[in-house]
This record gives structure tokens, C-alpha cells and sequence, in this order.
């Protein structure tokens, strides 16, 4: 869905080809600057306030090759089916359809089996994956703020497009299903990563030493995560 501050435009590219590009106006940009929406799987083009529609236009062609070349490095999308196989928290799971049964999606040793009809298979798959993920979390969530003595507020578990964590002042967070997608251990580092913020709102050196009290390896993970960023985007419908 397009907003009134966005509008979707063909970039022509030299050689005849072109690009889907997002043109979005933010009030919020300091500056005009390009990336790629990883979910979507276009480029985007940010606008400042007083930015020139025009000058943002011939920006993006003049970096066209460079958003050509970061889209083709995207992943091939993963698509949940039946017989399809992924890492549910580090532990390899298939999907199986089931279209007779009753019981919606249930896990079944290492089989995540599915009823309903085909056509609604990855999204069902996706609602289990998130509250699959939803339990898991609260129960991390608990263990640690009661090992560094802080209250936790409400958890979302949200389809976010850059952050895979958030946490505000009332201590409520939201992860992105995805870290469901992740090894276990880079899924608690989030977690770990977003409870400290209730300690400090900050990235401090004093938010690092609480992050690494709890967890001392966790930079392995957050390479994991910056790493293998557009691999967890390549999955959903």
C-alpha cells in the first residue's frame, strides 16, 4: 500500500532496463539517500522536506548500477510449502500439509504440519512461526529481567523492516518474528540487547557491559544478524 508521502515510479536504467523505486518524502531526513527495502524488494529513494522530486530522481539513475547490483545480491525468496524446510530457533523443522485435518498448525517433533486449504498454507505457517516465537520470547524475557532486576512491559511481535528489536521507557518491547528464523542464541541476543534498555535508553559503554554480563559473546551474534540480515527478509509469502 502506497502512503500520501510515497509515490512508486519505473527508474530507467542505461542498457534499456529499469528498477521499481519507492520516491517516500520524510520530514524526519536530514539528507536524500537511497536503500533497498529488504521486505518489499525494491529500492527507495528518501526525500528531505525540501528535497527536489527531480533531483531525487536523477540521484537514483545516477546510482542506478549501484541499486541494480544490491537487489540482484537479495536472496531467492523463501516461500513456506509443503516439504519445505527451515530452522525454527535452530532446530530444522519441514512443513507438511495437511488439508483433512482439524487443528490448524501444530508442531509435531520436527514436522510443522498444516491443515486448511494449500492456498493458505504460508500464511498459516507464519501466524504459528509468530506466536510459535511469541511463548518462546516471554519465557527469555522473563528469565533475564528477573536476572537483571527489571519489569518488562507488554511484547509484540511485529513484521518490522529494519529494526529486529525495539524497547520504549515503559519497559514495553517488540521483536520481529523473524529472529524465530535465527539460531536460538542470536534470538536471546535481541532479546538480551532490547531488556538492557530498560537499564539504560542508551548505547553506552554501561548498556554494553549489561548486555555482556548477561551474554560476553554476544558480538558472534551480532555479526550472525548483520550477516545473514537478507537471508531472515527472503522468507514469508
Amino acid at each position: 500500500m502506497i502512503c500520501k508521502n510515497q509515490k512508486e515510479i519505473d527508474l530507467p536504467l542505461i542498457g534499456g532496463e529499469s528498477i521499481n523505486l519507492l520516491i517516500e518524502r520524510s520530514p524526519k531526513a536530514k539528507r536524500m539517500r537511497l536503500r533497498i527495502d529488504r521486505l518489499k524488494r525494491r529500492a527507495v529513494l528518501i526525500l528531505t522536506k525540501r528535497s527536489s522530486e527531480r533531483a531525487g530522481i536523477a540521484f537514483a539513475a545516477e546510482h542506478g548500477d549501484w541499486l541494480k547490483d544490491q537487489l540482484a545480491l537479495l536472496p531467492e525468496k523463501n516461500v513456506f510449502a509443503d516439504g519445505f524446510r527451515f530452522s525454527l530457533l535452530g532446530e530444522e523443522v519441514v512443513i507438511r500439509h495437511s488439508p483433512l485435518a482439524r487443528r490448524g498448525v501444530w508442531l509435531d517433533e520436527h514436522v510443522v504440519w498444516v491443515s486448511g486449504e494449500a492456498s493458505h498454507l504460508s500464511r498459516r505457517t507464519t501466524d504459528f512461526i509468530k506466536e510459535h516465537f511469541k511463548k518462546y520470547a516471554k519465557s527469555k524475557l522473563k528469565a533475564v529481567s528477573e536476572t537483571l532486576g527489571v519489569h518488562v512491559g507488554r511484547l509484540s511481535i511485529r513484521d518490522t523492516k529494519s529494526r529486529w528489536g525495539s524497547c520504549n521507557r515503559k519497559g514495553d518491547i517488540s521483536l520481529s518474528w523473524r529472529l524465530a528464523l535465527a539460531p536460538k542464541e542470536v534470538a536471546d541476543y535481541v532479546i538480551i540487547h532490547e531488556i538492557s534498555h530498560i537499564k539504560e535508553m542508551n548505547h553506552s559503554e554501561s548498556f554494553w557491559r549489561t548486555v555482556s554480563g548477561v551474554m560476553p559473546d554476544y558480538k558472534i551474534r551480532e555479526r550472525w544478524l548483520k550477516k545473514n540480515a537478507a537471508y531472515l527478509y527472503s522468507f514469508g509469502a
